[in-house]
């Protein structure tokens, strides 16, 4: 129970709900911590009683950034002369355990999570559901309303399908901010068709967004609003990695590649189907590549050639066995032409 002690808690209390209320964590998903730090999950395979994600935000009495009167310092950016930049991977993870050592004691995590933490529920206060948050947010600023119908329209969602994640999911929405992080729920074909629109909008240059020195696939431009679309699945049978064990075949493979299969491509995690597939200068049969960084979402589509480094293992899930490449650094995978 959060006892309203300041302007902080008095926002927070708007939009955080109850852990009783989780069920399971699903991606995109912000959590309090009974410490105040505000942690991310990613993906939809957990452990009992927690998840892995990352530590977005701390509270630093000398951080530069500020939520509802408290200082806070962030994992993922700096503030390079008056611009932020988004930080390499590892160097985010570097900051995690810097930030709170204690994260380094539940550092034995599965294959896929490499790059992330492990959080326990009992360290938190609560969660801010996607739907929930939206609703809030649209209440206290009417203008941010407007501005959700008319995205929901252009991508032809529901409200009821809608949500957000980011800052904006604990009611952080400062005079001059103009990005939304939108959550969407649906189908496989659902997402399908609205990725199929953002990518004709994103044709015309006005419509792209150019940022941390990289064009993002996904992300666009709607009048005068940057929208980041996260995708989440909205029927849990169409979920490829939700209920799984992986084990390792190798640790290092050089592997190449053709896209097939790109119908996973924009959530988190990835998962492609490939052929034609090369493993260390030697043909291999077909294998789905699984990439766990939420930082390339988007980015690989059917008739593309990938190569790039990764792990080969074997996949567990309850009625399937299957082997694949495992990714869990973007960096690693460069990409061909099409062809």
């Amino acid at each position: 129970m959060i006892v309203m002690e300041d302007r902080f808690f008095a926002m927070i209390e708007k939009y955080v709900l109850p852990l009783g209320a989780v069920g399971h964590a699903i991606d995109s998903t912000y959590f309090l911590r009974r410490n105040l730090s505000f942690a991310f999950a990613q993906g939809y395979c957990h452990p009992p009683g927690g998840f892995y994600g990352k530590l977005i935000n701390y509270p630093d009495p000398h951080g530069t950034l500020e939520i509802f009167g408290r200082r806070y310092s962030s994992t993922n950016k700096r503030l390079v002369d008056g611009r932020l930049e988004l930080l390499p991977i590892g160097e985010q993870l570097r900051l995690h355990y810097l930030a709170e050592p204690a994260l380094m004691a539940k550092k034995r995590l599965p294959l896929f999570a490499e790059y992330h933490a492990r959080f326990d529920l009992g360290d938190c206060i609560g969660f801010f559901g996607h739907g929930r948050s939206l609703a809030v947010a649209m209440e206290m600023y009417p203008p941010l309303a407007l501005t959700i119908e008319k995205i929901s329209g252009f991508i032809e969602m529901g409200l009821d399908h809608l949500g957000v994640t980011g800052s904006l999911a604990y009611g952080k929405m400062e005079a001059g901010d103009e990005d939304v992080d939108l959550t969407i729920r649906g189908s496989l074909e659902e997402h399908a068709r609205v990725l199929r629109k953002i990518t004709e909008w994103v044709k015309d240059p006005a419509h792209r967004v150019f940022e941390f020195n990289r064009f993002w696939p996904m992300r666009f431009y709607y009048e005068d609003t940057l929208v980041c679309p996260f995708f989440i699945y909205g029927r849990e049978d169409e979920i490829p990695l939700a209920d799984f064990t992986m084990d390792l075949v190798k640790g290092e493979v050089l592997f190449r590649g053709r896209v097939n299969d790109d119908r996973h491509s924009i959530y988190l995690p990835m998962v492609l189907g490939m052929e034609r597939v090369n493993l260390d200068g030697e043909k291999a049969e077909e294998l789905p590549l699984i990439i766990y960084d939420s930082s390339v979402r988007g980015e690989y589509r059917c008739g593309e050639w990938l190569e790039g480094r990764g792990k080969l293992v074997n996949v567990h899930k309850p009625k399937e066995e299957f082997r694949a490449l495992l990714v869990t650094n973007g960096d690693a995978i460069t990409k061909g032409d099409r062809v």
